[in-house]
């Protein structure tokens, strides 16, 4: 069996009654563009054109978090509605079937599933060539493991390109397992420097963008995905916006959507933790910086990233009443951006 393949619940094969419901279920799918973050994933509606999905909104250590036994992990062990998977983008050109992914997260099987919905069923066999390309940020845990889905084990993919910079491509090659990916052919690194437009056909280009954060394997960069409808500017992890070297207004410009670093909502959520070890903007500092556009409307901004600790995570908090209050929002898993 095709673990790619959408299976349809045994309640919904074709019948006469079964198939009723199917029709219903697929336009209220149709109608819906955003997925609730306090609902199941459901898939974004296509409409015709280029188009973002967000695969994924937690911190590396996903939703329910490992070890951790707070009320939202807990609530999201018991509800899986409430799970949320580790951040990640899928890039779908509809016109010609091809779909990339923006990190290779832990949770990447599942989110190769939601894709699936965009491209051609591969039969009884597993597609191979299902990714056009993959864009990495940087190497933590949430962003890159989820290559070791595509080697010799699993799913054995051939040639899949895997856009990184200089020094993340180099540390693929040179450490195993990834090394071993590269010598098979499972994927073929493509060293992208900054600044560096990488163009996908239909109208779409994706640009990295060096960013400050923690960098013992690699350096980190955020992405402007530009198509013909929007700008996207995608920035899951990064240090305070204070030590940009160039300023985060001035990288709006131009910008229609920014998906930011929302890891933390305020400096006390990791106690017995010094928070300075993780210098993320805190969501309250961005809210205060980008308030003016968001309120004008010439930007929209949805958090990404959250840590399983963040109170904006639940729909019903005081901290995300807060911050939808002021016009910003906390993006959802399933959630689809025209591009």
């Amino acid at each position: 069996m095709n673990p790619l393949r959408f299976r349809s619940p045994s309640f919904l094969r074709p019948r006469t009654f079964a198939c009723l419901s199917l029709l219903a279920l697929a336009a209220t799918l149709a109608a819906a563009d955003v997925s609730t973050a306090d609902e199941p994933t459901r898939p974004a509606a296509d409409t015709g054109g280029p188009r973002l999905v967000i695969l994924g909104t937690a911190q590396d250590g996903g939703l329910p978090h490992a070890g951790c036994h707070c009320e939202r992990c807990t609530r999201a062990r018991r509800e899986p509605g409430f799970a949320r998977r580790v951040a990640s983008l899928g890039i779908v050109l509809p016109a010609s079937q091809r779909v990339f992914l923006v990190d290779a997260t832990p949770d990447l099987p599942a989110q190769l599933e939601t894709l699936a919905r965009y491209r051609p069923a591969a039969g009884e066999r597993v597609d191979r060539s299902f990714l056009a390309g993959i864009f990495l940020t940087h190497a933590h845990i949430g962003h890159y493991l989820g290559l070791a889905q595509l080697g010799f084990e699993v799913m054995h993919t051939e040639g899949v390109p895997v856009y990184a910079t200089p020094r993340l491509a180099a540390f693929l090659r040179d450490n195993g397992p990834w090394s071993q990916l590269v010598r098979l052919g499972e994927i073929v690194p493509k060293e992208t420097p900054p600044a560096s437009p990488v163009v996908l056909g239909e109208g779409v280009s994706v640009t990295s963008l060096r960013v400050p954060h923690r960098d013992e394997y690699s350096d980190t960069v955020a992405y402007v995905i530009s198509g013909p409808r929007s700008r996207v500017l995608y920035v899951p992890d990064t240090d305070a916006w204070r030590s940009w070297e160039r300023p985060l207004a001035e990288v709006l410009d131009g910008i229609d959507v920014a998906l930011l670093d929302g890891t933390f909502y305020s400096g006390d959520e990791l106690p017995g933790r010094d928070v300075s070890k993780v210098p993320h903007p805190l969501i309250r500092d961005t809210v205060e910086l980008l308030a003016p556009r968001v309120v004008a409307g010439t930007l929209r901004v949805l958090f990404i990233h959250l840590n399983h600790s963040n109170p904006a995570l639940v729909a019903d908090s005081a901290a995300r009443r807060e911050l939808e209050s002021k016009g910003f929002a906390v993006a959802a898993d399933g959630q689809g951006l025209p591009l």
